[in-house]
């Protein structure tokens, strides 16, 4: 591919990227809401204030429901906070799961949001240069499994995306959000943003279908049931999956490796699962957290006689905004982050009460004895090495709505029936239910390393085997992209500074690193910066870390740092990076602050040319985090690494998200 053709595909993916549920004028609307639209953080105080007493709270809450007036803050949140992200944007398809094999269900079909995103090696194959007609990669990339996720109740795909763009680095993914969930809405709200390219056609296929749905369909059984056919029909037969379940989609997942067909399913990996009900004992021992459980599932049951008092409750409930108590008991009792609440917050306003209230009057706990099953049922070989932990429980030690025994019990329960160590357990500290929104790289990270060591080698399910194979199948272990466009860049950036150099940036840009490149490699660039005999004389400062922003794997090894840190914040290629990943880099950058010691830090940032994502993103954290205007932000980037931001798309984003 030319490198005008690179850049003409680029282009056109940053302008189909931009559209949402606005089909008209994107751009055009994103201008009106950032000029009519007040500081967000001044909109969440002031909606706490209001509400700070219960004189003050009962006061909204009948100028809502009784007078008309509509709440300032969650108009402002639905109009400009999208529910999902750009990954899930990218992959968007709208799939019919045909369901005439399910006498339980009252319903020949339904119609739901979904995504695929194929294996990275299927991707690189394309390209003519890279065909390969070796029988054993063929036969080993078969027998890699594809990953599906499942989310819970009120939950939907997007909130598992930094997990989806880290394993999508090395296995093929699928997810569907549940009927009434996500973007498979019982109602299109064309005040609710969202960015996914559903149509029109599209929209009003997903929502009749989820309405001719009774009460009963939502029996977990028959999500269950949904879920299987959706997997039966739309994964190739030949191929294994691992599930991986998040809450109400934990017990799921179990049902679900219980029914599909003997050595389907090769693992499952578990995240703030609810206790599974032993029915082994004649008695149940009931615990702090299943008590709780119970508790709030009666509480809401309840509801589901008064559907009307489930919104008012709501309603009541979320009228301190971001400190409200279904905010906080999905993260912690404190210390929250402003932008994960308001990413849960945003998450909450999305959920349709008759839907959840459906869901919770047809819940069914998964049993011990159904999780026993689904495990004998694995794809076991019996030539591997030894016994794997394909089940991965993971929790966190706040969480307020599950509790971290649940995974203990399970743990130690799988340990005696099996009289071995089938499967693993991870308390992740200072984390509530919503894992992925609190510490998303971490936990991300954490479980692909389980995958990685507990899982048998043959699946390949490591992002080192992909870069293998591409070696293979390249001849060059460290293959780039457009290599010759790469080789004629400009390294790492000046320092980014303004006001005549008196206000010094603590990032760098620059183009991707290459392992044994002679110019860019983690050896070499570690050397400009530690190195007492370095002829270093532009950039000012210590480099601490380097975050990896690119959607692939890195062309070198992290290992080959012993100073520099490596960080990955996955973004979606030439994509204008969404708000979700807008705050995650920025949090990143803060909590790699926080934590050093060094003098006059530097931090570098790498897609794989170092332009736009790159450029965007350093820019955000310029103007949000030290003020700077987008015009200096820009120029400043622009100086300090010629030509700067490249594409116009992103430089209009900056200034629609920020110029007033």
């Amino acid at each position: 591919m030319s490198q005008t053709d690179d850049d003409s595909q680029e282009l056109l993916a940053v302008i189909a990227s931009s559209g949402s549920n606005h089909s008209k004028d994107n751009l055009s609307n994103l201008n009106k809401n950032s000029e009519d639209g007040e500081n967000l953080i001044n909109l969440a105080n002031v909606q706490e204030f209001k509400t700070k007493t219960v004189f003050g709270r009962i006061k909204e809450f009948i100028k809502i429901n009784f007078l008309g007036y509509n709440n300032e803050f969650e108009k402002y949140i639905l109009n400009n906070e999208p529910n999902d992200c750009s990954l899930i944007a990218k992959y968007y398809k709208t799939i019919d799961i045909d369901l005439r094999n399910q006498p339980n269900l009252s319903i020949d079909s339904v119609t739901l949001s979904s995504i695929h995103i194929p294996h990275p090696l299927v991707s690189f194959t394309r390209n003519e240069a890279n065909q390969s007609t070796d029988e054993n990669i063929t036969k080993e990339l078969q027998e890699s499994p594809i990953i599906v996720f499942i989310h819970g109740l009120g939950g939907q795909m997007s909130q598992f995306e930094p997990l989806m763009g880290l394993l999508s680095q090395c296995s093929e993914i699928f997810s569907i959000d549940l009927p009434g969930f996500g973007n498979s809405k019982i109602d299109f709200n064309k005040n609710k943003k969202y960015i996914s390219p559903i149509s029109k056609e599209d929209q009003i296929k997903i929502s009749s279908s989820i309405k001719k749905m009774n009460w009963d369909d939502f029996k977990t059984e028959n999500i269950v049931n949904i879920v299987y056919e959706f997997i039966m029909q739309k994964i190739p037969k030949n191929k294994t999956i691992v599930l991986i379940g998040h809450s109400m989609g934990t017990h799921i997942s179990i049902k679900l490796a219980k029914k599909l067909p003997n050595s389907k399913v090769e693992g499952l990996i578990l995240l703030s699962p609810p206790e599974i009900l032993d029915d082994t004992k004649p008695t149940v021992e009931i615990t702090k957290s299943s008590r709780s459980l119970t508790k709030s599932l009666a509480f809401l049951k309840f509801f589901t006689y008064f559907p009307f008092l489930f919104d008012y409750f709501r309603v009541w409930d979320r009228l301190p905004g971001l400190k409200s108590h279904s905010v906080t008991r999905q993260l912690s009792k404190t210390n929250n982050r402003f932008y994960n609440s308001l990413r849960q917050f945003r998450w909450n306003l999305d959920v349709n009460s008759t839907i959840s209230l459906r869901y919770v009057n047809g819940f069914q706990k998964a049993t011990t004895t159904e999780l026993i099953t689904a495990i004998k049922k694995f794809n076991d070989n019996p030539l591997d090495k030894h016994v794997y932990e394909k089940t991965l429980l993971i929790c966190g030690s706040n969480d307020q709505l599950t509790g971290v025994s649940s995974i203990y019990k399970a743990h130690e329960f799988l340990t005696k029936t099996f009289n071995k160590k089938v499967s693993s357990i991870i308390e992740v500290k200072d984390v509530g239910h919503s894992l992925l929104l609190v510490k998303p790289e971490f936990i991300s990270g954490m479980i692909l390393n389980h995958i990685e060591s507990k899982f048998p080698e043959r699946l390949h399910l490591s992002p080192a085997w992909v870069l293998k194979i591409k070696a293979l199948i390249s001849g060059d272990k460290w293959g780039l992209k457009n290599e010759l466009k790469w080789s004629n860049l400009k390294p790492i950036s000046s320092n980014i500074t303004r006001n005549n150099g008196k206000d010094i940036a603590p990032l760098l840009g620059m183009k991707t690193l290459r392992e044994e490149d002679t110019v860019h490699s983690p050896t070499i660039v570690e050397s400009l910066f530690y190195d007492t005999n370095s002829n270093n004389t532009d950039i000012k400062g210590n480099l601490i870390a380097i975050i990896d922003i690119s959607a692939d794997i890195p062309p070198y090894s992290p290992k080959s740092f012993k100073t520099i840190k490596y960080y990955k914040c996955a973004t979606v290629s030439k994509v204008v990076p969404d708000q979700s990943s807008i705050r995650r880099f920025i949090q990143l950058i803060d909590d790699i602050l926080v934590n050093n010691i060094v003098e006059n830090p530097l931090i570098g940032v790498h897609c794989h040319y170092g332009f736009n994502r790159t450029g965007f993103l350093i820019c955000c954290y310029l103007i949000e985090n030290l003020g700077w205007s987008v015009e200096e932000a820009v120029e400043g980037f622009k100086i300090a690494k010629s030509p700067g931001i490249k594409h116009p798309h992103f430089i209009d984003a900056l200034y629609v998200r920020y110029d007033k």
